[in-house]
């Protein structure tokens, strides 16, 4: 793909050369991070919006959790092509935001345990009961 004189195209010459990674390929490859690093921001979106998920589903249905996996970032063999640029610097603006907002959560949280807590009676455990069956 020759874009043509200071275009960010992939040179035919420079992409032949020993050692030196296609820029389609590289770019091909860093989409691909961003793609998965996009989905894993909506799935935090959604449990957000929706704590329990598909643990909420009526049994029997379609839904069901899946445990995420951990990303490990891939080795990649080049640097972000600039014309990712703007799309990566979107994805880390918005995981900013979502860190903030899981952080308010995780707040939110343990302000309800700590009220839960201070309810006398709630989370002891409970003494011997004895029970008289014959009397």
């Amino acid at each position: 793909m020759d874009i043509g004189p200071g275009g960010t195209g992939s040179n035919d010459a420079n992409s032949s050369l020993p050692g030196k990674i296609p820029e389609d390929t590289t770019l091909a490859a860093w989409m691909a991070v961003l793609d998965v690093l996009e989905m894993a921001v909506q799935a935090a979106e959604r449990t957000l919006k929706d704590p329990l998920g598909p643990l909420a589903a009526p049994a029997g249905s379609a839904a069901e959790p899946r445990p995420e996996k951990r990303w490990s970032p891939p080795s990649m063999n080049g640097p972000l092509p600039a014309t990712a640029r703007r799309r990566a610097v979107a994805l880390a603006a918005a995981q900013e935001r979502l860190a903030l907002r899981l952080e308010e959560a995780r707040l939110g949280v343990a302000r309800q345990l700590q009220a839960v807590s201070s309810v006398p009676g709630v989370g002891e455990s409970a003494g011997a009961l004895y029970l008289d069956v014959n009397g």
